[in-house]
């Protein structure tokens, strides 16, 4: 059986990874860590034959580390990047890169440029490129392959039934700069609850609390701010009318919590972004805002529409279950990956 050496083996925060070990073991390979350890191991043979792959997630990201100033060089993962880097020049497996982001979130000026050239780089080394945005396959010379974050739904579960009126709506996932969170609760109209909830860092959180004490007791907006476990994330969703995706940096292709969503809450409100504009043709309950301003009719929209249905959402959960579930990602990252 081929290996699949996957880097990062393990995220705690984020259930991609568990979802990636799932789809390649489906299409028949075992699923190694590409780690420090593996490369001072037996296990390090394998990198040089043919018949297997490394797949790289995020490499670029451990070249940077937070700081109380903003984000910064950091020196140690600077030298694991280059040290894999060596290693991938002169391994015989098929290199798989992922493009998630055309820079590292949350940089700005040098350090940007810089996260962008480590990305070409590695886009340059790899075998095969691989985004989950369809709109960008020509861009980056990259294959198409589903995210894997949607779960597989049964379509006749049944969720809560909104009640007339303003919408509950939700921010879900890392609280992070670059969703610019402080421009949504800016506009945030009285009537419609806004729940942000995710991990934060404390100084942005604390900027966060400053713009909803400024917008005063009648706008409902409530920050709950720590890591959430799948369970947890899963019954926040399921009390949620909308999910809100507001990413206003250009620095990702498509956002995780998207495929979390879809088909399983009656709307997502999201900014637009190629990936979906893309998108917006495929489910219905997908509404498109360019600007903050723009947040208000939408939402008012929103609240105008029939409650929500005891039945899941079935033509988007039918959608999403044909394009992004498990047996769509094992089918084509198949074709993809075993060329």
């Amino acid at each position: 059986m081929p290996t699949a050496y996957l880097s990062p083996f393990v995220n705690e925060t984020n259930d991609y990874i568990n979802r990636m070990k799932e789809v390649l073991r489906g299409c028949g390979y075992d699923v190694a860590p590409m780690s420090f350890k593996t490369l001072l191991s037996p296990k390090a043979v394998g990198l040089f034959r043919s018949e297997n792959i490394v797949l790289v997630h995020w490499l670029e990201t451990r070249a940077f580390k937070k700081g109380p100033n903003g984000a910064r060089i950091d020196l140690p993962g600077l030298l694991q990047v280059v040290i894999y880097l060596l290693v991938m020049a002169v391994m015989r497996a098929r290199l798989v890169y992922f493009v998630h982001d055309h820079a590292v979130h949350d940089l700005t000026g040098w350090r940007r440029t810089f996260s962008v050239r480590l990305i070409e780089l590695l886009r340059r080394m790899a075998d095969i490129r691989v985004v989950h945005d369809p709109s960008y396959s020509a861009t980056y010379n990259a294959t198409y392959l589903p995210h894997p974050l949607y779960q597989d739904r049964d379509l006749s579960a049944s969720r809560p039934m909104r009640a007339e009126g303003p919408i509950r709506a939700g921010i879900l996932g890392a609280i992070r700069p670059y969703k610019r969170v402080e421009h949504i609760i800016d506009v945030w109209p009285a009537g419609p609850l806004l729940r942000i909830r995710g991990r934060c860092d404390p100084s942005y959180e604390q900027l966060l609390h400053k713009h909803i004490q400024a917008r005063g007791p009648d706008v409902r907006i409530e920050l709950d701010v720590g890591f959430m476990s799948r369970e947890e994330f899963e019954a926040e969703l399921n009390q949620l009318d909308a999910l809100l995706l507001p990413h206003a940096d250009e620095s990702a292709l498509v956002s995780g919590a998207f495929f979390e969503a879809i088909g399983a809450t009656p709307l997502v409100i999201a900014r637009t972004t190629p990936f979906i504009k893309w998108a917006s043709t495929q489910f219905s309950g997908l509404m498109c805002y360019d600007q903050e301003q723009a947040l208000q009719a939408l939402l008012q929209d929103a609240s105008n529409r029939p409650p929500s249905p005891v039945v899941s959402q079935r033509p988007d959960a039918q959608t999403a279950m044909k394009l992004f579930g498990l047996h769509a990602c094992i089918k084509h990252y198949t074709s993809a990956l075993q060329r």
